[in-house]
């Protein structure tokens, strides 16, 4: 069985070795867990570096397999993040001609560090707060865009009470190798006209499924298998009651999408493990 998390945050996951532990004694049958950890700052990046690379170490690399995100929050619409990240993109791009010397992040970067995807980056306007900082987190969305298109990496897109301004951005958005729309919230006809606009999007889908979200539910049942990724967004997307999300209810999420498409497991996940492959490069 093949498993693929989209879209947590490892670095924010309390005791996650321990987890993970878990997570592989208890389910032996997973063969392969590809999974990726998002960043939105320096540190963050830095810690999900150390974690992955223990993960590695303790754990067969076949098996195994997590890449990095990173991009600004629209909850924290910070410009001068945007230097840790442009640095991390030039890296990559350039590889053993750049030189490292110029980073003040790690002289032994690997490639399971290196950046795989733009994000979480989007709008977030759900709250008067948070609705306070549209013209920044607009700012830094079209930045965000642009080296998107530059770098070629793929954007995970973190949404709420914003999709009109999303659709605004059409043709940047068309331009860029897929669009990952991270606990996708809208509805089947904005994710049809998306795809129907020549956007290369994707959408990710969890713990809502669970209790029966009326606009999830209808597009994990009816859209196009190849569309979909699944995700827990651990620790956080709590359910009621709950006080955080392990890594482990990436699983239940599964049994959810099994219960409701026509397709068998097997075919489900092999069709998700290879849109996040061919996306994310976890292959």
């Amino acid at each position: 069985m093949m498993i693929v998390d989209s879209h947590l945050h490892l670095c924010d996951i309390p005791q996650t070795e321990k987890e993970l532990d878990i997570f592989f004694s208890k389910y032996d049958k997973i063969r392969q867990y590809s999974a990726c950890t998002s960043s939105h700052s320096l540190q963050d990046w830095q810690n999900n570096c150390h974690i992955i690379n223990k993960i590695r170490q303790k754990y067969d690399n076949d098996k195994i397999k997590i890449c990095h995100s990173f991009g600004i929050h629209p909850q924290n619409p910070d410009k001068n993040i945007l230097y840790d990240l442009e640095n991390l993109l030039k890296y990559d791009k350039l590889k053993d001609k750049y030189d490292k010397s110029d980073l003040i992040y790690d002289n032994n970067m690997t490639k399971y560090d290196r950046i795989s995807a733009i994000g979480e980056i989007g709008f977030d306007l759900f709250t008067k707060e948070f609705k306070s900082t549209f013209n920044e987190q607009s700012e830094i969305w079209n930045i965000q865009l642009e080296l998107a298109i530059k770098y070629d990496k793929p954007i995970i897109v973190h949404c709420r009470k914003g999709m009109c301004h999303i659709f605004e951005s059409i043709e940047k958005l068309k331009k860029i190798k897929a669009v990952i729309f991270h606990s996708f919230s809208g509805s089947i006809t904005e994710a049809n006209s998306l795809r129907k606009k020549g956007v290369n999007a994707f959408f990710s889908f969890g713990k809502p499924i669970l209790n029966g979200n009326k606009n999830a539910m209808d597009c994990v049942k009816n859209l196009p298998l190849e569309w979909l990724l699944l995700e827990t967004d651990s620790p956080y997307q709590t359910l009621k009651g709950e006080t955080f999300t392990p890594p482990t209810d990436i699983l239940k999420v599964y049994e959810q999408v099994f219960n409701v498409r026509k397709e068998s497991s097997e075919i489900i996940t092999s069709k998700i493990y290879d849109n996040f492959a061919v996306i994310c490069g976890a292959k």
